[in-house]
C-alpha cells in the first residue's frame, strides 16, 4: 500500500503520478534537471539505412572519416563515410562505433533524398550538433540504460541519440551519474518502458556537488579509458589493437608459449574488469549518498553489469586465428600498427616479419595435397615461428589445438578440422554477418574451400583461383585416389584395406564434387565481374557469384 500527497507529483516533470517515489527522490527535483546542464536530441532518420549505411570495415578505409570536427572539416576531407552513432548492445563508457554513414558534401544525398512525390524522407539532420563530442545511449532496450562518451567526429541516429553538454567540463561528471543505478531507478518513474527518449531523459533530476566533482570525473575517465582499451581488442571495430597475445612478445625476443601469453592476457583481462567494477561501484555509492538512496539501492553491481570482458579461452585464440588470416592476407601487419591493406594500393614495404600470401585466396583443405605454401597449416606453422620462435612451436600448437576443441590425430590435424570447419561460422559472428573473407565453398563433401579478402578482389580474382589453386587440387586428388588404388591392391589386413577404401572413396566424391564446381567457376571467372565496394559486403556478395552460388551464404 502507497499513501502519498498527490502535491508531491508536481514535483516531478510532466507531473507523473509516480506514486511509489519517496521524499528522497522528490527533494532531489530542488536541484535541477538534466536539461539545465546537457541537450539531448533525437538523432537522424536517413529514410533507407540499407542506402545509406554501412559498418566501416565493409568499405574502402581510405574514404572514411573518424575524426572531422565540423561540418566544414568535413566537407574538406572530401570523404564519403563517417562515424555514425546507432545504439548497439548494452555497453557503458565507450564503444558500440562501428557504422559510418554517407556525408558526402555534407550529407548531400541524404538531406535530397525524396519519395516519388518530391517529398523529403530522411530528417534530424541535427546541423548544429554533428561532429561535436557528447554522450550518446541506446534508445531503445531490453535490458537496463547505458550510455558512452563520443569525442568529436561523429553523426548519430535516432537509435543512437546524444546529449550535447553546455559546459564540456560536465561530460565526465554527467556520464558518472549516467551509469549508476540512481539513474536506472530515477527512469522507473518518468518512463516505465525501455524507449529513451530526449524528452525523458531531459526530465532526470541532476545533482552537482562541487565537493565531489573532481573525484567523480576523475573516476569516470579512468572507467572510459578501461572501456576504450577493452574495446580496443575486438577485431570488428575501428581502432582494433591486436596485442591481446602478442603485447609482450618483444619482452621475450620472440620465444615463449602461447599459453603463457594468454595467462599474462587473463590476468590483465581480470584486473581491468576488477578495476572498472571496483570504480562503477565507487561512482555508485557516491551518487546513492548524494541522492539519499541509500535505503533503495546498493552501490554493489553484478558482474553481468560490468561492461569490459574477461578472458575466454576459446573465445580469445579463435580471435588469434582470425588475426593469422588478417595478417596473411595482408589486411594486418606484424610490422604496421592499425589496418595495412583495406583498399587502395598494395604496399609490400609494409610487411618485413611475416608476408601475406601473394594471391588473394586462402585454400582450405582437410589434409595437405599442395605441400608448399599454399597449404594453409605451412603459413600457420611461419606465422607461429615468427611471432612466438621456434623452440615452443609443437608446445603451441598443442595448446592452441587444445583450445579450439576439433578432433583430430595430431594438433595440426585439429587446427586443420577448425580453419576447414568452422572458422568461417565464427568470422560471420565477429563482422555481424557482414563478412570481409568470403569462402568459396563447393558442397557438402569440401571438394574445395578457400577464402578470398574482400578488398583486394578484383575481375580476375576467379579465374586466378580457379586456374593456380582448383586445378592444382584437383590434380592433387587424382593422384591420391590413384595411389590409394595402389595401397587397396596390396593391403592384406582387412580393416587397413577398409579403411583405405573409405578414404578412396570420400576423395572421388570430393573430386567430383570438384569437377562440378570448377564449370561454375569458369562461367563466373570469365564474366570478371568487377564490385563497388560502396555497395556493401551483401551487395557485393550477391554479385560476384552471378546467378551461381559459388560462396558460402551470408546468415
Amino acid at each position: 500500500l502507497y499513501r502519498t500527497n498527490q502535491t508531491n507529483f508536481n514535483k516531478i516533470p510532466g507531473e507523473k503520478i509516480a506514486y511509489w517515489a519517496t521524499t528522497t527522490i522528490y527533494s532531489a527535483y530542488q536541484h535541477g534537471t538534466l536539461q539545465k546542464v546537457a541537450t539531448p536530441r533525437l538523432g537522424m532518420a536517413t529514410a533507407d539505412n540499407t542506402r545509406f549505411l554501412r559498418y566501416w570495415y565493409e568499405i574502402d578505409s581510405r574514404d572514411i572519416c573518424f575524426s572531422a570536427q565540423s561540418r566544414k572539416d568535413a566537407v574538406a576531407t572530401k570523404k564519403k563515410w563517417f562515424s555514425y552513432e546507432k545504439g548497439g548492445e548494452y555497453r557503458k563508457w565507450y564503444g558500440n562505433n562501428q557504422y559510418v554513414v554517407n556525408w558526402k558534401n555534407d550529407g548531400y544525398q541524404i538531406r535530397h533524398f525524396a519519395g516519388e512525390e518530391g517529398k523529403i524522407r530522411s530528417h534530424n539532420y541535427n546541423l548544429d550538433y554533428i561532429f561535436n563530442p557528447g554522450i550518446t545511449w541506446n534508445a531503445l532496450s531490453s535490458g537496463s540504460f547505458s550510455s558512452r562518451i563520443v569525442l568529436e567526429g561523429h553523426l548519430f541516429d535516432n537509435a543512437g541519440s546524444m546529449m550535447f553538454l553546455k559546459n564540456p567540463q560536465d561530460i565526465w561528471y554527467l556520464q558518472g551519474l549516467l551509469s549508476t543505478p540512481v539513474v536506472a531507478q530515477l527512469l522507473t518513474l518518468l518512463n516505465p518502458t525501455m524507449n529513451y527518449q530526449p524528452g525523458t531523459l531531459s526530465e532526470l533530476a541532476v545533482i552537482k556537488d562541487a565537493n565531489k566533482y573532481g573525484i567523480i570525473s576523475d573516476k569516470s575517465h579512468a572507467c572510459y579509458q578501461l572501456s576504450k582499451e577493452d574495446w580496443a581488442y575486438q577485431e570488428s571495430v575501428p581502432d582494433f589493437s591486436p596485442l591481446f597475445l602478442l603485447a609482450h612478445i618483444a619482452e621475450h625476443n620472440r620465444n615463449w608459449t602461447v599459453e603463457a601469453a594468454f595467462n599474462q592476457w587473463k590476468q590483465e583481462a581480470q584486473d581491468r574488469f576488477d578495476q572498472l567494477k571496483k570504480n562503477e561501484e565507487e561512482l555508485n555509492k557516491i551518487f546513492i549518498d548524494l541522492y539519499g538512496l541509500q535505503d533503495e539501492l546498493s552501490p554493489e553491481e553484478s558482474d553481468k553489469e560490468v561492461s569490459v570482458r574477461k578472458a575466454d579461452l576459446g573465445r580469445d585464440i579463435r580471435a588469434f586465428m582470425s588475426y593469422f588470416i588478417g595478417v596473411t592476407f595482408g589486411r594486418y601487419s606484424l610490422d604496421t600498427p592499425g589496418l595495412a591493406f583495406a583498399g587502395g594500393d598494395w604496399d609490400a614495404s609494409k610487411y618485413t616479419s611475416y608476408r601475406p600470401n601473394a594471391d588473394d585466396v586462402i585454400v582450405l583443405t582437410d589434409s595437405d595435397y599442395f605441400g608448399d605454401d599454399r597449404d594453409i597449416m605451412h603459413r600457420f606453422r611461419e606465422f607461429l615461428t615468427v611471432t612466438f620462435g621456434e623452440e615452443h612451436l609443437e608446445e603451441n600448437l598443442t595448446f592452441i589445438a587444445k583450445a579450439l576443441g576439433k578432433a583430430g590425430d595430431t594438433a595440426e590435424d585439429q587446427i586443420r578440422s577448425y580453419l576447414f570447419n568452422d572458422f568461417y561460422k565464427n568470422h560471420l559472428t565477429i563482422y555481424q554477418k557482414r563478412p570481409i573473407y568470403w569462402q568459396l565453398d563447393s558442397g557438402r563433401q569440401g571438394g574445395f574451400k578457400a577464402l578470398m579478402y574482400l578488398h583486394r578482389y578484383d575481375g580476375d580474382t576467379m579465374a586466378m583461383i580457379r586456374t593456380s589453386y582448383l586445378h592444382t587440387l584437383q590434380a592433387a586428388y587424382e593422384k591420391r585416389v590413384t595411389t590409394l588404388d595402389t595401397f587397396i591392391t596390396s593391403e592384406t589386413n582387412t580393416r587397413q584395406k577398409n579403411q583405405l577404401i573409405k578414404q578412396r572413396d570420400h576423395t572421388r566424391k570430393q573430386l567430383e564434387e570438384l569437377v562440378k564446381y570448377d564449370a561454375q567457376l569458369q562461367h563466373v571467372a570469365n564474366m570478371h565481374i568487377a564490385i563497388d565496394l560502396d555497395d556493401g559486403v551483401v551487395v557485393n556478395h550477391q554479385k560476384v557469384q552471378a546467378d551461381v552460388k559459388l560462396l558460402t551464404p551470408i546468415k
